[in-house]
């Protein structure tokens, strides 16, 4: 027998979050809703009161983005399920461990298959110890990046450095392979900025774990021989960065 699920669901579209809530009552017995939230302040107390299983988001809230609900949750102990007519954001939700991403309009057949798959994962995979030691596999491991015609896996540790072509970014690696993926230098910044990635200029970020050599510290060295300049604006960034390598 499937015991309880407790859910929290985090929708600022009150049409929206009553449809998500219709559905899932009707199809899922042992789904339980347990709370409501349309701003990131109170989902985080939410969130902390109740200890949910499942946490359904939004991403684009009234006040900010769901992202900074789970910037503010300190060792998470429930999966994520994204629910969001913003597609875009599919990689960054991917950072997060989200269990799954649907868009809007909900397909109920979608929704109905991501439950299922859950619930048969859930008592072999998701204790929180597992959880755990997955979020600390995966959190220095791989980037899933979209090359337009596919979303293809980089190991983090293999990119060398990124670099700004408009709207659009190429990721370097140190097996020579070059990657135009369809996001922004900034946005990829934001991903990678916690995983030893540092901004050396408008147009560059690097992999720390990439430097060869710091020059006068106003450029840097890469081990794929590139030599990258750091703007003015960077150089005391770089200064922190080298009392803390050294």
């Amino acid at each position: 027998m499937i015991s309880d699920i407790p859910v929290i669901l985090i929708e600022d579209d009150i049409e929206a979050r009553r449809h998500l809530s219709s559905l899932l009552e009707q199809h899922f017995s042992s789904i339980k809703i347990i709370a409501f939230s349309d701003n990131i302040k109170d989902a985080i107390s939410l969130i902390n009161q109740h200890e949910p299983e499942i946490v359904f988001m939004d991403i684009k809230l009234l006040d900010g983005t769901a992202f900074e609900i789970l910037d503010a949750i300190y060792n998470p102990n429930f999966e994520v399920i994204f629910v969001t007519a913003h597609a875009d954001f599919l990689e960054q939700a991917i950072s997060y461990y989200a269990f799954n991403f649907i868009t809007k309009p909900i397909d109920e057949e979608r929704l109905k298959n991501v439950i299922n798959r859950y619930i048969q994962l859930k008592d072999r995979f998701f204790t929180k110890k597992k959880y755990e030691l997955f979020k600390e596999f995966l959190s220095d491991s791989k980037l899933l990046v979209n090359t337009g015609n596919e979303h293809i896996s980089l190991e983090i540790a293999k990119i060398v450095r990124c670099e700004a072509d408009g709207n659009y970014t190429f990721f370097m690696m140190d097996t020579k392979e070059k990657h135009m993926v369809s996001k922004s230098l900034k946005y990829y910044e934001t991903l990678l900025s916690k995983k030893g990635f540092f901004r050396a200029n408008r147009s560059t970020l690097i992999n720390i774990k990439h430097i060869s050599s710091i020059y006068k510290k106003e450029s840097i060295i890469l081990t794929d021989q590139e030599k990258v300049i750091v703007s003015t604006r960077n150089k005391s960034k770089l200064s922190d960065l080298i009392k803390h390598l050294t």
